[in-house]
Formats: structure tokens, C-alpha cells, sequence
């Protein structure tokens, strides 16, 4: 296929990629933020992706973990009709016959169609981290018509006809509407809102760890121009990375109470990025003018960046307004100590805590801010682990999970698939500690793609009576549950332990015969050729590594998981291993139970029944969501306070 100046359309595709390759992006203050590459120009090396035994390992290990740890398997497997261990069963008998682009697609269909965007593989990606169109496409409704609309056009560019504003009509030939649905069965959500909205943020973000390149290498896109006619323009995918950022998640000591999607906070990132590098740098200075009613009024950043605070004003009046991207947190305390002394600066006669697109983060600090809001007793969220005998001896082998241990032990005499529900991290008076810091009404702004301590978060806002909640889809994420990485879980499983006496041994940089007759005494025979690594920092303690042969054992001192010392075979008895290198696994190790009105009721699947499903509009997509926002102050005007 050829232009109309002939030229090969595979050709001008190249040249315009190669054409953006190795190009820094900077923030206003030189920051270097992100770069683009061309995407699949440069020669990949011929060496296989995944090895064999590398794939074999990864659906082990992935098979085990479903199997043995996931929290969701039997709900899953009885509501989406799917089962996802029997399927990776299959996917080992052909293993060696597959090429590494096939061994990929397979293996996350597979994920996918377990239906929680917490069960995440990401895996090695030779081209880069992902592939991006210039442009943002949103939805909005004109009456009761659903559009598609360019919101976002990424600065510098070099496009022919299209602008922000255009319509959208056809996604290579295909109505986007029906494309953006078709799209969905590649992503994860646990219910039908969240998986379209999920299909339509990554339309033009693709990250190659998990969907490798994108099939098409260019998109032809059929939109509305500014005057209103027919137009159509190509667009390659040009390869993108924000490696120079700090990575996501930042889980400080939150190992085991994580909520979150990295994919989202990547995506997210990403898009500051490409709209706002500004943001990277400092808070800029307030403009004079003021902004359009419905439009906030950002007066400054709280918790590293995790909330923007400020004012907005409607027709109906002046109101506190917050912006939460997520709820990240080294500490527990960390947001409500940052939020605390913010709220008392605020307008008191209403706030609007809008959380869309809210990534997560650490469960416990995010429902402790509920407290904030309210005159009464908060009661948090509980969780539970499934019964099995590998979740067993992991609450037996570390106090984190002691709290679990007596209901794990009943369970087992009484056949109950599940443990009690608990709070995930200390009691109910924990969440109580501080009170309420904010005396005026709250009204709680949503939408489908807001995640996991988001999802737990709006359910705790529902049933401690604290407001109303507008959800700009027909429901949230619907993702209830505690996620953990494939790392986490290893930490948490060691194979045995030893006397905590031993460290000087291992400081010492020798394997001791003292050392030597531990390995013994637990059935493990180590060599005269084992040789002892030097301790690195790790998880807040030490690790080692012990070398025996082709065998690399692991030895970590952890002092706030156990006072003894940790091992880690390099063939684990149980059947667990590190994945090889390069290969991120996450899945629900906990799933959350809703409380009060709701006690009981799980979140995943079934999320959140708003008060209020809002339609956005052309304005709220193309001028700051300012429809959306009266709507809010309205919602506030004679509210009851709590």
C-alpha cells in the first residue's frame, strides 16, 4: 500500500518514527522527565525473550500462586465460568512450540479473562516501556448522544488536521464506540464500566510489558474537524518512556497493605508528562485572574503530591475542593497528618473530594482519612484470607498475619473457605485516633477507573453515612481487595528459619560450621565449595546469598518480620521460586468485606451503587470539568453534616 505521493505506507511510518527517536522531554524547569524512541526500528537482539525455562518457571509459578494463594479463585471461577489454573495446565503442554510474542499473548488472555486488574503480569518488553499516539480521547454525551472526543493533543505534535475538540467516529475503519468495546476483552476489570473505561484510557497508551507492541503499526483515525466536516489522518505509535521517573508504586513499609494499579499510576504519570509537564516542578505561582465558576482554585500540594487543595466556586457558592490522585503512603499516618491541618484553611460550608481516576495506594492510610469528615465512629473495612494450606503456614511463619491465626485454625475444624474479616492493619480505634477536622457537608466524586484503596475508600465513605457519591460511570474499579507482588509473597514463604544468633556468622562474610550444621538440621546439605555473599540492604534489613554450585540460596534478616534469620532455597520444597528477571507478577492476597449497612458484602465484581451516575459533557471534557463541578455544589447546598 502507497500514499498519493507513492511513497510505501510501512516506509513514510518508519521514517516519521524514526524521526522522533532518542527525543528528551524536559519539565519547564529542565527536569528530563520522559524520552520517545522509535518504536521496533532498532535491531532487537535474536536471543529468545523467554527461554524455556524461564516460561516454564513463570507458569509455575503463576499456576501456584493462583492456585494456592488468590483470594478470588473459587468466586471468580464461578461467576465468569473460567478456570485459570486448568487453563496455564494447557498452556505447558505447548510451551516449547510457541514463539515468544505468542508465549506472551497467551499468558496474559489468560490473566485477563481472571476478570481483577489486581492479578498483573508484566513481562520483558525488548522494544521499550510503551507505545503512545499523540493524542487523549475521552468520552462525553451531547443529550443522549455518546461522543468521542480529542481532549489532549501532546505538545510540539506536527499534525494535519486534527485538533483538540475533534469528534472521533472510526478507530481504523472500525465505529470507536464498537472498537473501544472490543478492546475491552483485553483488560481486566471485574465489571463492564470498569473494563471500558479502562479500554479507553489505554487506547492510546499501550504498555508493551503487558500487551507487547501494538498489532497495528499505524491508526488511522475518522473525526469531525473545528469547522465540522469529514476528515481522516494516520498516526504512528511511537515508543515512550518515563525510566528517568521514580518507579510506582513507593511502598516504604506498606509490603503487605497495598491497594493499586501500577498500570494506572504509569498511565498516569505518563500523562502528566505529556500534558502538564509543569507539574514536575514547583507549585506555580496563582494567576490574578479568576478562573471560570466551576473551574478550582489549587493552592497548594499535600503528601508529595498526592493531593491538590484548594477552593471552587459555583453558582451556589464558595467550597473547600480536593483533588486526591492516590493514596500513596510510606507511613500510616502519613495523609491524614498532611491533610489534618489543610482542612481547617478550607471554606466550611461544603467539600468536594473528587477521586477520579485515583490510582490507590496504601489501604489503611486511605481509609483513615474517612474519620476526617465525620462526627462518628468510623468502622474500617475487614479482610480475609482464603483458607489453604500455603496461606496457612505463611500466617504461622510471620506475626504480621497473627491477628489471622485463630480463625485460620477454626476454619480448618469447621471447612470455612474463608478466615474472619479483620481490619487490614490495627483496630477500630485506630481509625479514630485524630476525628473530625472538617465541619461542613462532603460530597465524594468518582468514576470507574478509580482503583482498589479508591473502591474500599468510597465504600467506607458510603456506609459510615459521611455523604453523597457522584460516579461519572454507572460504578467504580469494583476491585476489593489487598494486592501483593509475586516478591512480597516469596518474603512472607521462607522455607525455614534460623537462629537469629547466626548473624554475626553471616556478617563475618564466611559460612560457618555452626551455620553449616543449621542448613543440616533443616535436611539441607550444603557443599564444601559454598561461598557466602556480602550483605546488601533489603525490605529494611539484610540479605545474603549463598552459592552452592548452580544453586543460589537466599538468607535475609528482616528484624520487624521475625528476630530469626530467613531462608530461601534455591529449590523450595513448597513449590515456591522467584520469578526470573524481568518479570513482575501481583495478585489479591486479601479480599475486603464492607461493614455497618453493608456487613459483609464483598467489593470485588459487585463495587459501589452510587447516589448520582453523571454523564460528562463536551464542556466538562474540553473546559475542566465545570459542568461536573456545579453539579457537586449543588449536591452541597442544604447537605446534612454527619
Amino acid at each position: 500500500m502507497a500514499d498519493n505521493n507513492g511513497v510505501p505506507v510501512e516506509a513514510d511510518n518508519r521514517k516519521a518514527a524514526e524521526q522522533q527517536a532518542a527525543e528528551i522531554i524536559r519539565s519547564p524547569a529542565g527536569l528530563e522527565i520522559a524520552k520517545t524512541f522509535a518504536l521496533g526500528v532498532a535491531p532487537v537482539d535474536a536471543a529468545m525473550v523467554y527461554s524455556i525455562e524461564d516460561r516454564q518457571r513463570v507458569l509455575a509459578q503463576v499456576s501456584f500462586a493462583l492456585d494456592n494463594f488468590y483470594v478470588h479463585l473459587p468466586r471468580k471461577k464461578s461467576i465468569y465460568g473460567f478456570d485459570a489454573v486448568r487453563a496455564l495446565a494447557l498452556l505447558r503442554l505447548r510451551v516449547e512450540t510457541l514463539t515468544d510474542g505468542e508465549f506472551h499473548e497467551s499468558l496474559v488472555e489468560i490473566l485477563a479473562r481472571v476478570r481483577d486488574r489486581h492479578v498483573m503480569f508484566f513481562g520483558r518488553a525488548p522494544y521499550g516501556f510503551s507505545a503512545v499516539l499523540p493524542l487523549t480521547i475521552e468520552t462525553c454525551w451531547d443529550n443522549s448522544n455518546k461522543l468521542h472526543v480529542v481532549t489532549k493533543i501532546d505538545a510540539g505534535a506536527n499534525l494535519k488536521a486534527l485538533s483538540v475538540g475533534a469528534r472521533v467516529s472510526h478507530w481504523n475503519g472500525i465505529p470507536i464506540d464498537r472498537y473501544v468495546r472490543l478492546n475491552a476483552n483485553l483488560f481486566d476489570g471485574g465489571n463492564e464500566a470498569a473494563s471500558v473505561a479502562r479500554s479507553l484510557a489505554f487506547l492510546t497508551h499501550r504498555p508493551l510489558t503487558q500487551f507487547g507492541p501494538p498489532l497495528e503499526e499505524w491508526v488511522d483515525l475518522r473525526f469531525l474537524d473545528k469547522n465540522g466536516a469529514i476528515a481522516e489522518e494516520r498516526f504512528a505509535w511511537t515508543g515512550f518512556d518515563t525510566a528517568t521517573l521514580p518507579s510506582a508504586p513507593a511502598l516504604g513499609r506498606n509490603l503487605t497493605g497495598f491497594g493499586g494499579d501500577v498500570l494506572l499510576m504509569d498511565l498516569q504519570k505518563a500523562r502528566r508528562v505529556r500534558s502538564a509537564p509543569q507539574t514536575f516542578d514547583a507549585l506555580q505561582p496563582l494567576q490574578h485572574a479568576a478562573p471560570p465558576l466551576g473551574v478550582p482554585v489549587i493552592l497548594g500540594r499535600g503528601a508529595n503530591g498526592v493531593f491538590d487543595y484548594g477552593t471552587l466556586t459555583t453558582h451556589d457558592g464558595t467550597f473547600a475542593y480536593l483533588r486526591f490522585w492516590s493514596f500513596s503512603a510510606n507511613n500510616v499516618d502519613d495523609l491524614v497528618d498532611a491533610l489534618a491541618p489543610v482542612l481547617g484553611t478550607l471554606p466550611q460550608n461544603g467539600l468536594v473530594f473528587d477521586m477520579r481516576g485515583n490510582t490507590g495506594g496504601y489501604i489503611a492510610a486511605g481509609e483513615r482519612l474517612l474519620q476526617l469528615f465525620t462526627a462518628g465512629p468510623i468502622v474500617p473495612a475487614r479482610f480475609q484470607f482464603r483458607i489453604t494450606d500455603a496461606t496457612r503456614a505463611m500466617a504461622e511463619a510471620s506475626d504480621e498475619f497473627a491477628r489471622w491465626r485463630p480463625s485460620f485454625v477454626e476454619a480448618f475444624g469447621t471447612g470455612e473457605e474463608y478466615t474472619r474479616g479483620i481490619p487490614i492493619e490495627g483496630d477500630d480505634a485506630d481509625y479514630n485516633k485524630v476525628g473530625r477536622k472538617y465541619a461542613g457537608p462532603v460530597v465524594l466524586i468518582s468514576d470507574a477507573l478509580a482503583f482498589s484503596t479508591a473502591d474500599i475508600f468510597a465504600g467506607g465513605f458510603i456506609d459510615n453515612g459521611i455523604g453523597k457519591v457522584i460516579c461519572t460511570d454507572a460504578n467504580m474499579a469494583a476491585a476489593g481487595g489487598n494486592n501483593w507482588g509475586w516478591d512480597v509473597v516469596r518474603l512472607f514463604n521462607p522455607d525455614f528459619r534460623v537462629d537469629g544468633k547466626f548473624k554475626g556468622d553471616f556478617n563475618s562474610g564466611k559460612l560457618s560450621k555452626q551455620v553449616m550444621d543449621a542448613f543440616n538440621a533443616a535436611g539441607i546439605s550444603l557443599s564444601n565449595e559454598a561461598t557466602l555473599s556480602a550483605g546488601r540492604p533489603q525490605y529494611d534489613g539484610t540479605v545474603w546469598s549463598i552459592q552452592d554450585g548452580a544453586l543460589s540460596h537466599l538468607v535475609r534478616d528482616v528484624p520487624w518480620m521475625s528476630a530469626d534469620l530467613e531462608v530461601y532455597l534455591a529449590k523450595s520444597p513448597a513449590g515456591l521460586a522467584d520469578l526470573p528477571t524481568g518479570i513482575y507478577l501481583s495478585l489479591t492476597m486479601r479480599r475486603a468485606l464492607r461493614v455497618k449497612a453493608n456487613e459483609g458484602r464483598v467489593l470485588e465484581d459487585v463495587g459501589i451503587v452510587p447516589d448520582i451516575v453523571y454523564h460528562m459533557t463536551l464542556r466538562d471534557v474540553l473546559d475542566k470539568n465545570q459542568d461536573l463541578l456545579e453539579r457537586a455544589g449543588k449536591e452541597l447546598v442544604g447537605a446534612a453534616v454527619v
